[in-house]
């Protein structure tokens, strides 16, 4: 197995483990703030991997056309992630839930499609995929049980 076919077998298990932690949830649930101490609710997780896959994304059309500079983006990460938590409070459950399917897909065709694999492309999908999900999945599963046992 190479190393684009093991990075796409690891985004593929931490996916699934999101979607059945967060489908096992009611729509209040994913929407009820405190899956993470600074207020977050489930739906502003999902927002902000969305947000972070659709990044991935600008990265590989950069690196395929021969413009990205290695920065990740023009901002510090915090003033990112904040403006994408305001951002997910504006958004009804519907839109976040499309564009977390819609910017996962493109991050893993766009990856998958990716000419020889650089390191750049390598380590944009694996930060952006596997590794962050990984990131988020122990705050999940314990948030997942709490509202099970009627503690969140």
């Amino acid at each position: 197995m190479g190393r684009r076919e093991e990075l796409l077998r690891e985004e593929e298990l931490g996916w699934h483990e999101l979607n059945g932690l967060i489908g096992s949830l009611s729509d209040e649930q994913v929407q009820r703030p405190g899956y993470a101490p600074d207020g977050w609710s489930v739906k502003d997780l999902m927002w902000h991997i969305a947000c972070w896959s659709a990044d991935c994304v600008r990265a590989f059309e950069q690196m395929r056309h021969g413009t990205f500079t290695g920065a990740t983006i023009e901002e510090d990460t915090d003033v990112v992630n904040a403006r994408w938590f305001a951002q997910s409070r504006e958004l009804d459950l519907g839109t976040v839930r499309a564009e977390w399917h819609a910017s996962r897909t493109l991050m893993v065709e766009r990856f998958g499609e990716f000419g020889p694999l650089t390191p750049d492309a390598d380590e944009w999908f694996e930060e952006t995929g596997p590794l962050h999900y990984e990131k988020h999945l122990g705050d999940l599963r314990a948030w997942v049980e709490a509202l099970g046992s009627g503690v969140g």
